[in-house]
């Protein structure tokens, strides 16, 4: 999805995150060409800083794209801040990369404690595409790539805000990790595990 969406973006366009699993993707796939177009927190683990930190840059930049990539954890700490985009018609797209589940700490929890799931699997009933209608703004719930390459080409030409609520499935994971502790030269991928299984 993050290499799709690279390929349609200009190359100026500003690329926002919040924090989680598509922050890494979005690091890891996104060939970012020019300086000032990745905004992120980080390491500072502030979810939520994805949406107001989009607004931000696109009046900042209003002749670039602005892309928000983001993760239902993280939609849901600022949905709100869509009636401002909505109210002030600013044309941040928000591509929802939606595990229902926080992924980055369901993965850590399965990984490095034996499947020990805590308070990470949201499975709830929120339907986002409704929410974002609500407060005003146009959205699509997206199943696969090719209905994700149709609709965000849409939301690139639509001059107004456009959430894109894209499924992905629950254990798709984030590679390569580090062990807890652990050093970047101890970086372990998918092939590593099933090795060691073997």
């Amino acid at each position: 999805m993050i290499e799709t969406l690279a390929r349609l973006t200009p190359d100026n366009a500003q690329i926002v995150t919040d924090v989680g699993q598509h922050q890494m993707w979005t690091a890891q796939y996104y060939p970012f060409e020019q300086p000032r177009t990745f905004i992120t927190s980080g390491g500072l683990g502030a979810m939520g800083f994805g949406l107001g930190a989009s607004i931000g840059a696109c009046l900042a930049h209003p002749e670039r794209k602005t892309i928000l990539v983001s993760g239902d954890g993280s939609f849901h700490m600022n949905l709100n801040e869509l009636a401002t985009a909505s109210r002030y018609n600013i044309p941040v797209i928000e591509v929802i990369i939606n595990n229902s589940v926080l992924g980055m700490v369901r993965q850590w929890q399965d990984l490095f404690y034996e499947e020990r799931y805590s308070y990470t699997t949201l499975q709830d009933k929120v339907d986002f595409v409704k929410v974002a209608e609500g407060l005003g703004v146009q959205a699509k719930k997206i199943t696969d790539i090719e209905q994700f390459k149709d609709a965000f080409k849409e939301a690139l030409n639509a001059g107004e805000p456009v959430v894109l609520d894209c499924h992905i499935d629950l254990d798709d994971k984030v590679w390569p990790m580090v062990n807890p502790g652990g050093s970047i030269e101890d970086a372990f991928d998918k092939s590593d595990l099933e090795a060691q299984a073997r």
